[in-house]
């Protein structure tokens, strides 16, 4: 699940106040000039029951959304619909978004997503409909 770019830009994300509050670290996978989205789990980031806290889902697969779409339409882009799939708990260690465009058109784009922790086991699914600023 990916999108490539010819060559990303980051540095807008890496300025926002609210990722790095999140610690959220913007990369790009080598192999095809992906972006990903990565993300060390510390106890800040945790629930009651001392799981990810599923808003940290949700704030992921939006952020990954936006940097892939932001980065082929050379503009700013809202969300208009998120859904998140819940698929498995995790509480340490290090989770990964990727993010593929599925439906690119003028002022709408859809986009599918999923993160997934160190070992490789799928933690989260989403998926997004975004307006694109024209």
């Amino acid at each position: 699940m990916v999108t490539a770019v010819e060559k990303p830009q980051i540095s807008w994300l890496e300025k926002n106040p609210f990722i790095k509050h999140l610690g959220f670290e913007p990369v790009v996978e080598e192999r095809e000039n992906v972006i990903a989205v990565k993300l060390f789990i510390d106890s800040n980031h945790l629930n009651i029951q001392q799981n990810l806290h599923g808003g940290v889902h949700a704030s992921m697969l939006d952020t990954i959304h936006t940097v892939v779409l932001r980065n082929v339409y050379q503009t700013s882009v809202s969300v208009q619909n998120l859904n998140v799939h819940y698929l498995a708990g995790t509480s340490t260690g290090e989770i990964i978004a990727r993010a593929k465009i599925i439906q690119q058109g003028y002022k709408i784009a859809a986009v599918d997503s999923e993160i997934v922790d160190e070992h490789g086991t799928l933690i989260a699914k989403g998926s997004g409909v975004y307006k694109i600023k024209r």
